[in-house]
Protein backbone atom coordinates (compact mmCIF):
# COMPACT_ATOMS: atom_id res chain seq x y z
CA UNK A 1 0.00 0.00 0.00
CA UNK A 2 1.46 3.35 -0.99
CA UNK A 3 2.03 5.81 1.66
CA UNK A 4 -0.62 8.68 2.33
CA UNK A 5 1.56 11.41 2.32
CA UNK A 6 3.28 10.51 -1.00
CA UNK A 7 1.43 9.03 -3.50
CA UNK A 8 3.85 10.96 -6.09
CA UNK A 9 7.26 11.61 -6.66
CA UNK A 10 9.01 14.57 -5.22
CA UNK A 11 11.36 14.73 -7.34
CA UNK A 12 10.22 14.42 -10.87
CA UNK A 13 5.94 14.00 -10.13
CA UNK A 14 6.00 10.54 -11.58
CA UNK A 15 3.52 7.60 -9.99
CA UNK A 16 5.60 5.99 -6.84
CA UNK A 17 4.77 2.14 -6.75
CA UNK A 18 5.23 -0.03 -4.20
CA UNK A 19 8.10 -2.46 -4.14
CA UNK A 20 10.90 -3.95 -2.71
CA UNK A 21 14.04 -1.54 -1.56
CA UNK A 22 16.27 -1.44 1.18
CA UNK A 23 14.94 -4.89 2.40
CA UNK A 24 10.91 -3.62 2.23
CA UNK A 25 8.36 -2.65 0.95
CA UNK A 26 8.76 0.83 0.21
CA UNK A 27 7.20 3.56 -2.10
CA UNK A 28 9.64 4.04 -5.17
CA UNK A 29 10.00 6.12 -8.04
CA UNK A 30 10.26 3.94 -11.17
CA UNK A 31 11.36 6.94 -13.36
CA UNK A 32 14.21 8.26 -11.25
CA UNK A 33 14.78 5.86 -8.28
CA UNK A 34 13.77 7.94 -5.34
CA UNK A 35 12.89 5.69 -2.27
CA UNK A 36 10.75 7.10 0.34
CA UNK A 37 11.17 6.22 4.05
CA UNK A 38 8.61 6.12 6.31
CA UNK A 39 10.30 7.96 9.42
CA UNK A 40 8.40 7.29 12.61
CA UNK A 41 6.82 10.53 14.54
CA UNK A 42 9.15 11.88 17.30
CA UNK A 43 7.65 14.15 20.02
CA UNK A 44 8.84 15.78 23.43
CA UNK A 45 7.13 15.73 26.98
CA UNK A 46 8.00 17.34 29.93
CA UNK A 47 7.79 16.61 33.16
CA UNK A 48 7.71 20.00 35.02
CA UNK A 49 7.57 19.87 39.02
CA UNK A 50 7.55 23.07 41.06
CA UNK A 51 8.01 22.62 44.69
CA UNK A 52 5.56 19.07 45.57
CA UNK A 53 3.49 19.50 42.86
CA UNK A 54 3.88 18.40 38.57
CA UNK A 55 1.84 20.52 35.81
CA UNK A 56 -0.35 18.82 33.87
CA UNK A 57 -2.98 19.68 30.69
CA UNK A 58 -6.26 18.40 30.23
CA UNK A 59 -5.91 17.54 26.09
CA UNK A 60 -8.86 19.77 24.24
CA UNK A 61 -7.71 17.83 20.89
CA UNK A 62 -8.10 13.39 19.95
CA UNK A 63 -6.56 11.51 21.02
CA UNK A 64 -7.22 11.52 24.71
CA UNK A 65 -9.51 14.67 23.99
CA UNK A 66 -10.61 15.36 27.79
CA UNK A 67 -7.78 13.79 29.43
CA UNK A 68 -4.99 14.86 31.33
CA UNK A 69 -1.30 14.88 30.11
CA UNK A 70 2.12 16.17 30.51
CA UNK A 71 2.52 18.92 28.23
CA UNK A 72 4.11 17.51 24.96
CA UNK A 73 4.07 17.58 21.17
CA UNK A 74 5.38 16.56 17.74
CA UNK A 75 8.99 17.88 17.05
CA UNK A 76 9.37 20.17 13.81
CA UNK A 77 12.04 19.47 11.17
CA UNK A 78 14.01 22.77 11.89
CA UNK A 79 14.56 21.98 16.08
CA UNK A 80 15.62 19.58 18.65
CA UNK A 81 13.77 17.25 20.80
CA UNK A 82 14.49 19.81 23.92
CA UNK A 83 13.54 22.75 21.63
CA UNK A 84 10.21 21.08 20.82
CA UNK A 85 9.68 20.34 24.33
CA UNK A 86 10.06 23.87 25.76
CA UNK A 87 8.44 25.25 22.91
CA UNK A 88 5.73 22.87 23.54
CA UNK A 89 5.61 23.52 27.15
CA UNK A 90 5.37 27.89 26.48
CA UNK A 91 2.65 27.23 23.48
CA UNK A 92 0.80 24.70 25.98
CA UNK A 93 0.70 26.65 28.99
CA UNK A 94 2.49 29.98 28.48
CA UNK A 95 4.88 28.89 31.07
CA UNK A 96 9.07 29.28 29.94
CA UNK A 97 10.74 26.32 30.97
CA UNK A 98 14.72 25.26 31.36
CA UNK A 99 14.97 21.55 29.93
CA UNK A 100 16.99 19.32 31.93
CA UNK A 101 17.79 16.26 31.99
CA UNK A 102 16.15 13.43 29.35
CA UNK A 103 14.32 10.63 31.99
CA UNK A 104 13.29 8.08 29.20
CA UNK A 105 12.09 7.39 25.59
CA UNK A 106 8.94 5.55 25.02
CA UNK A 107 6.99 3.99 22.28
CA UNK A 108 4.60 6.57 20.92
CA UNK A 109 1.77 3.65 20.46
CA UNK A 110 -0.63 5.21 18.37
CA UNK A 111 -1.39 3.32 15.24
CA UNK A 112 -2.01 6.54 12.81
CA UNK A 113 1.63 8.15 14.33
CA UNK A 114 3.65 5.37 15.38
CA UNK A 115 6.86 6.94 16.86
CA UNK A 116 9.05 7.80 19.87
CA UNK A 117 8.10 10.44 22.90
CA UNK A 118 11.40 11.74 24.92
CA UNK A 119 10.17 13.18 27.95
CA UNK A 120 12.81 15.52 29.34
CA UNK A 121 12.56 17.00 33.22
CA UNK A 122 12.02 20.67 32.98
CA UNK A 123 12.43 23.86 35.30
CA UNK A 124 9.93 27.11 35.61
CA UNK A 125 11.03 30.06 34.82
CA UNK A 126 8.48 32.57 34.45
CA UNK A 127 5.29 33.14 33.08
CA UNK A 128 1.47 33.01 33.57
CA UNK A 129 -0.31 29.44 33.36
CA UNK A 130 -2.89 29.20 31.41
CA UNK A 131 -4.87 27.31 28.70
CA UNK A 132 -3.78 27.38 25.41
CA UNK A 133 -3.27 26.04 22.10
CA UNK A 134 -5.12 22.68 22.17
CA UNK A 135 -4.88 22.85 25.90
CA UNK A 136 -8.11 23.23 27.46
CA UNK A 137 -7.50 23.27 31.48
CA UNK A 138 -3.57 23.34 32.67
CA UNK A 139 -2.92 22.96 36.51
CA UNK A 140 -0.51 21.60 39.17
CA UNK A 141 -1.27 18.46 41.11
CA UNK A 142 0.12 17.60 44.33
CA UNK A 143 0.73 13.30 44.48
CA UNK A 144 -2.43 13.23 46.28
CA UNK A 145 -4.56 15.15 43.50
CA UNK A 146 -3.60 13.34 40.12
CA UNK A 147 -6.23 12.21 38.21
CA UNK A 148 -4.68 8.67 37.96
CA UNK A 149 -7.92 7.70 36.54
CA UNK A 150 -8.39 10.66 33.86
CA UNK A 151 -4.50 10.46 32.24
CA UNK A 152 -4.42 10.28 28.66
CA UNK A 153 -1.51 7.99 28.19
CA UNK A 154 0.64 5.05 29.78
CA UNK A 155 3.64 7.14 29.26
CA UNK A 156 2.37 10.06 31.24
CA UNK A 157 1.18 7.51 34.47
CA UNK A 158 4.95 6.07 33.95
CA UNK A 159 6.55 9.78 34.30
CA UNK A 160 4.78 10.26 37.06
CA UNK A 161 5.36 6.89 38.96
CA UNK A 162 8.67 7.50 38.36
CA UNK A 163 8.65 11.00 39.82
CA UNK A 164 6.74 9.99 42.68
CA UNK A 165 9.01 6.64 43.32
CA UNK A 166 12.07 9.06 43.54
CA UNK A 167 10.38 11.41 46.08
CA UNK A 168 9.54 9.02 48.51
Amino acid sequence: MISSDYRFCPRCGQPLVEQDAFGRLRPVCAACGFVHFRDPKLAAAVLLIDGNRVLLIRRAVDPGRGLWALPAGFVEVDELPDEAAAREVLEETGLRVAIGDLLRIRRITNPNKPGLLLTYRGQLIDGNLQANDDVSEARWFSAAEIPWDELAFETTRESLREWLAGNR
